[in-house]
């Protein structure tokens, strides 16, 4: 396919998700359209020579050039395009099957903010105690969980009475400084993981048209925390001191050149890989989502996780830990080559308007919040390099989320026989 029409394809998804977010008032194809947009960028800043394709000794002869950058966008966009009108297909608008309000939650979340103050203060100093730590075990991303308590914290802030004025500049102080610490270049989801959610909370009552702008501003901010992440960690190696603006400087430097979403790259290196050295692997990505958190200990032959890793046992390379990621539609490649690319598109069309329409079930405002955590959810799954681990990510930061959603529900259930009693 031709470059430019790829581009062409782009706007044409772009405006038709626009049209059914402003009709229907579902996010899920504009995430996807702007996702899509954001990845092709990486391919107009080689073309415009504002970066270089990645440059790292897998040793392994990998070839990097335009046209096979092509064929990879030209596969991203159309898994993207299946997607976004599957998800229009399947779409239907969310049934407010639970009739709570926003007095029920807030006598929930008041009556359980002892719980609450708890949480974040240990995950809080769990974070203070490992910070210094370089690790991707899962005791490390125990610290995720922040994110959630600094939800719930916030819901409690939301709930305090205004006329606590001295309690309310406490709450918000606290819920600053904790935000603050959880900053930082190696996991940069951890903030991400709460800010966006808060973002798109306090937006709620905005109309949709409006509302875009609002999803631009934070699309920008997003990837300029992305950078200013990654410079920090240049500068700390560097024992750099740098300023505000230096900081803002470089971060924009960095978001233009697409060093932080060279996902393009990530994907080429596994269109070459499969299936001339690796076979497809036929859903067992997937099925690594239940796999994963077994403990090599217990089973010292599981399947490994990642291209490069198979890659390295099969044909004896030196174990490398970095990656770069390929994107979703990458993962979906390596299950069934492009045919796998449309036929999980459709899947997760599928599985994404479920989860979409069962977390807006809710009447009182939690459905909103749910609706953030769902759509920053996605950040690191559709960036996806390791779709096992991306979804560990998503549950280690927010299982206290879903303890608190099924504690609601009981919650409500109780209150309803009480007053039919």
């Amino acid at each position: 396919m031709d470059n430019d029409l790829i581009y062409v394809v782009l706007v044409i998804n772009l405006i038709m998700s626009i049209l059914f977010y402003l009709q229907k008032r579902c996010e899920l194809p504009l995430f996807v359209a702007l996702f899509n947009m954001m990845v092709q960028y990486r391919v107009l800043s080689l073309e415009l020579g504002l970066s270089q394709f990645v440059n790292f000794d897998y040793q392994i002869n990998f070839v990097f050039s335009f046209e096979i950058a092509y064929k990879v966008a030209e596969l991203i966009m159309i898994g993207s395009t299946v997607m976004i009108y599957a998800i229009m297909f399947f779409f239907k608008p969310p049934v407010k099957k639970i009739k709570d309000d926003n007095d029920l939650l807030k006598k929930f979340i008041l009556q359980r903010k002892t719980y609450v103050f708890i949480g974040l203060a240990f995950f809080t100093l769990v974070h203070i105690a490992i910070s210094d730590v370089q690790s991707s075990s899962y005791s490390y991303l125990t610290k995720l969980a922040n994110s959630s308590f600094l939800l719930l914290f916030f819901l409690i802030y939301m709930y305090t009475k205004l006329s606590n004025l001295q309690v309310k500049v406490l709450y918000l102080s606290t819920f600053i400084i904790v935000g603050f610490i959880t900053y930082s270049a190696e996991l940069r989801f951890q903030f991400l993981g709460w800010m966006i959610p808060v973002g798109y909370f306090l937006t709620r009552n905005i109309k949709p048209l409006p509302k875009m702008w609002f999803m631009l501003g934070g699309l920008f901010a997003i990837l300029i925390i992305f950078s200013a992440a990654r410079v920090l960690r240049y500068t700390k190696t560097e024992a750099r001191v740098i300023t505000m603006e230096e900081l803002y400087v470089e971060s924009y430097e960095r978001m233009a050149e697409s060093d932080d979403v060279n996902f393009i790259d990530g994907f080429m290196m596994m269109y070459q890989i499969y299936p001339r050295y690796l076979d497809y692997t036929y859903g067992f990505d997937h099925l690594n989502i239940l796999l994963r958190p077994i403990p090599r200990v217990f089973w010292p032959d599981k399947p490994l996780a990642g291209w490069f890793q198979n890659y390295q046992k099969k044909y004896g390379l030196e174990k490398t830990t970095i990656g770069f990621s390929p994107t979703l539609y990458g993962v979906f490649y390596a299950e069934m080559g492009t045919e796998g690319i449309i036929v999980f598109s459709v899947l997760w069309a599928y599985g994404l308007v479920w989860l979409y329409r069962y977390i807006n079930q809710f009447n009182s405002d939690l459905s909103w919040l749910l609706t953030g955590v769902m759509l920053t959810a996605l950040i690191p799954i559709f960036r996806s390099g390791d779709l096992p681990g991306d979804i560990a990510i998503v549950l280690m930061s927010y299982w206290p989320i879903i303890y608190f959603v099924y504690k609601y529900k009981q919650f409500l259930k109780k209150e309803k026989q009480r007053r039919e009693a």
